[in-house]
């Protein structure tokens, strides 16, 4: 079964590296803990600066899984009614046959509808790159029928595909996203890849329909029921939330369901692709003045099954604001704890 799964992810990683198929960015599931991925209008959701590292293994038991980093940084300035953000996103597929960088600059501002409501608009530009180990791609004709990828003399049979001219792909890429948010609820839309720019490689001869890096629609809806009295340091708070995502013809909705307890947090959701059930997400975690660090697990209950060992992803933030050089007494007209 191991190897099954093996010769299936390759497959994959040849197709999407060098066919123009379709492709999905990845989606953390704590997407709270990374706020600026989902709709660049999050950008600026505290007036201290608010660091947030992500790290996302999906199918450790199979030796080609994928690895999602990311690392991103925001704040408001309430002064000027507008907010700044960066992030890095880093995608390791196949044990570094495909590799994806993106690092993205936002810019977000602020406009008040009425008395503890407000809309945000934010507009992000980045860079991508990405690169192709082509001498660590098996194709079909490198395999015997008899003794697999490797002959007995350990030797390997070479492949008669063409190897692209460059094997490092590098793009300019736009976003943009709106958020409108009260004490109690926020609603939000983005759409990523607006200029659906070339990221792959292929024969620039192909018939095929998708000419660029399909555009990631989101839309996404949450609120906070505040669980003890307003105290913005010691707060606790029960937040639902969903996200729907469609790219390339493809839907995703995952259902969150997230407690703050003060010291700890928890939560518990679900992923649905539209065709089957995905996965079960069970996330836990602590916060200590300025830290904010949380485990999930992601029990796969689609056909794929356990056996690939789920997705296991750590979320960790750096809240400023909490800290002794930022610390002041905000009052928050949001529901945004969730992110903070």
């Amino acid at each position: 079964m191991k190897f099954f799964f093996n010769i299936l992810f390759i497959w994959i990683i040849i197709a999407s590296g060098v066919i123009p198929l379709g492709s999905q960015d990845p989606i953390f599931s704590q997407f709270y803990s990374s706020p600026l991925h989902i709709n660049p209008a999050f950008a600026g959701n505290s007036y201290a600066p608010v660091i947030n590292l992500n790290s996302r293994i999906e199918w450790p038991m199979i030796n080609f899984a994928y690895n999602t980093y990311s690392i991103s940084a925001d704040r408001f300035f309430e002064k000027k009614n507008f907010g700044t953000g960066l992030i890095i996103l880093m995608d390791d597929s196949g044990n570094g046959i495909y590799k994806r960088f993106r690092t993205e600059g936002i810019v977000s501002y602020r406009l008040k509808a009425a008395e503890n409501k407000y809309f945000k608009m934010g507009l992000g530009l980045a860079y991508g790159q990405n690169t192709l180990d082509w001498n660590k791609l098996i194709f079909g004709d490198m395999i015997d029928a008899y003794s697999g990828f490797t002959l007995p003399d350990g030797s390997r049979l070479i492949t008669d595909e063409t190897r692209p001219e460059d094997l490092t792909k590098r793009y300019f890429d736009l976003s943009a996203g709106v958020l409108y948010y009260s004490r109690s609820i926020f609603l939000g839309v983005a759409i990523k890849h607006a200029n659906t720019p070339v990221d792959y490689y292929f024969d620039q001869n192909s018939d095929a329909v998708n000419k660029g890096l399909p555009m990631r629609f989101t839309a996404q809806i949450g609120g906070e029921v505040q669980l003890t009295p307003d105290d913005i340091y010691h707060k606790r708070f029960f937040s639902p939330g969903l996200l729907y995502v469609y790219q390339s013809g493809l839907h995703q909705l995952t259902v969150n369901n997230y407690f703050d307890l003060g010291g700890f947090f928890g939560g518990l959701g679900y992923r649905y692709n539209f065709t089957n059930s995905d996965a079960v997400l069970f996330t836990a975690g602590v916060t200590k003045e300025m830290f904010k660090i949380g485990y999930s697990f992601d029990y796969t209950i689609s056909r794929l099954g356990i056996n690939t060992g789920g997705s296991h992803e750590l979320g960790i933030t750096v809240n400023f604001e909490k800290s002794t050089l930022f610390r002041k007494e905000y009052r928050y007209s949001d529901c945004f704890n969730l992110f903070r």
